[in-house]
């Protein structure tokens, strides 16, 4: 029998904000989760993006919020602006017609007006570890009645390497607080880190079936001279309307984009040297459909929610396993399906194995035949995918030809 969220004695106000999202039964992580904060307990949830994380961390904790209480109760840590503000929106969301207060503090924005709209009393914070610090340095924000913190994506966080300030963070508020780590892929340094501050934490692992159920993931070889136009021709065949196309550097993003607005598609490109208001006009540009691709990093797409992705595209392949996932979770969200898709050269193809195995998935090989996706037979040997029409002269390796 379906698990409905009526199980868990959440507030009316909540069961009606999720009903009018449409949300009717909580996700596996939720599932797990949602019980086991609710009773206090220290938790590490891990599970990939799109699957409810946010939620999951997030109804149990406003729901023990006691909105009569002028002081701040619930902390949200995330790494990035752009995670933030997500944050920020679903509390809002999920509060509405209630007397609790949130608040974002994140860098970039005027820290004395943030400090003044902390003395309106919220109930939430959600911000970055950085700009966080700061007002504690200032001692603008009281913390001693805090019950629980929440870091987002905590491996980023590592990444970032934004620690420090989290540990310090963390050890400014009382000891029997609860404590939270939320992320798609939580590493071993991640591990002994929960284990260190928390208190008996309970590990919850819920991506793989998730994964496997909502995202096809497939494979298609190539010639690195053809890469550009192999990734114009299955945003052809796949008539793609909004997807992300990943490289590993931010040299040579900014040809590809050109590369692709040449080949007749619409893309734009986002690196994690962009500058805040470059983010925030090609987000939402990406989001409003006034382009195909956006093409970005790993670093790029850190705190990226965009909802309507069907296609993910490495023409670059992950570092890693984990990176991989980071990335393939951008589609296949909530209830919808999606495509991760990886264009790879004879010599990147051992990656195939390597997440197969490491991930406990398939990733299938595919084929382009005329315009048309065509599958592999298993173990046939796939083709590289080249570019069509005729050839003359020699190719160039570092630049794509229009066909």
């Amino acid at each position: 029998m379906t698990t409905s969220f009526h199980t868990y004695e959440l507030p009316g106000y909540q069961l009606q904000a999720l009903e009018k999202a449409g949300i009717t039964a909580p996700s596996p992580i939720q599932e797990a989760a949602i019980p086991l904060i609710l009773a206090g307990q220290d938790v590490v949830g891990k599970s990939r993006t799109g699957t409810g994380k946010t939620l999951a961390y997030l109804l149990p904790q406003l729901a023990k919020i006691e909105a009569d209480k002028r002081a701040l109760q619930v902390l949200i840590l995330a790494p990035t602006r752009e995670l933030t503000m997500q944050i920020e929106g679903a509390i809002k969301q999920y509060t509405e017609g209630t007397e609790i207060r949130s608040l974002a503090l994140v860098g970039g924005g005027n820290i004395d007006r943030q400090i003044d709209k902390l003395k309106e009393k919220p109930h939430i914070v959600v911000g970055t570890p950085g700009r966080i610090k700061e007002i504690l340095g200032r001692k603008k924000m009281k913390v001693h009645e805090v019950k629980s913190i929440t870091i987002d994506e905590v491996d980023q966080m590592l990444e970032l390497g934004s620690l420090k300030e989290v540990g310090e963070i963390v050890k400014s508020t009382m000891r029997d607080r609860q404590l939270l780590f939320f992320s798609a892929t939580v590493s071993d340094e991640a591990k002994k880190i929960a284990k260190d501050w928390m208190r008996d934490p309970v590990f919850l692992e819920t991506e793989a079936g998730s994964m496997i159920g909502k995202i096809e993931h497939v494979w298609f070889s190539t010639g690195k001279p053809d890469k550009p136009d192999t990734l114009r021709r299955l945003v052809r065949a796949y008539n793609v309307n909004r997807a992300m196309v990943f490289v590993n550097e931010n040299k040579g993003l900014m040809w590809l984009v050109s590369e692709m607005r040449k080949l007749g598609l619409t893309a734009e490109g986002l690196s994690g040297e962009a500058a805040k208001i470059q983010r925030e006009q090609a987000m939402s540009g990406f989001r409003d459909g006034k382009f195909q691709l956006l093409i970005t990093t790993d670093v790029g797409a850190r705190g990226l929610d965009v909802e309507g992705v069907t296609h993910v595209f490495h023409y670059d392949p992950a570092i890693d396993a984990e990176h991989y996932v980071h990335r393939a979770g951008r589609t296949g969200r909530g209830t919808q399906s999606g495509v991760s898709v990886s264009i790879l050269t004879p010599d990147e193809k051992f990656i195939v194995k390597k997440f197969e195995k490491a991930l406990n998935l398939r990733i299938f090989s595919k084929g382009l035949e005329q315009g048309k996706i065509v599958t592999r037979r298993p173990g046939a040997a796939p083709k590289p995918a080249k570019a069509a029409g005729p050839k003359k002269g020699k190719s160039n390796p570092n630049k794509g030809k229009r066909k």
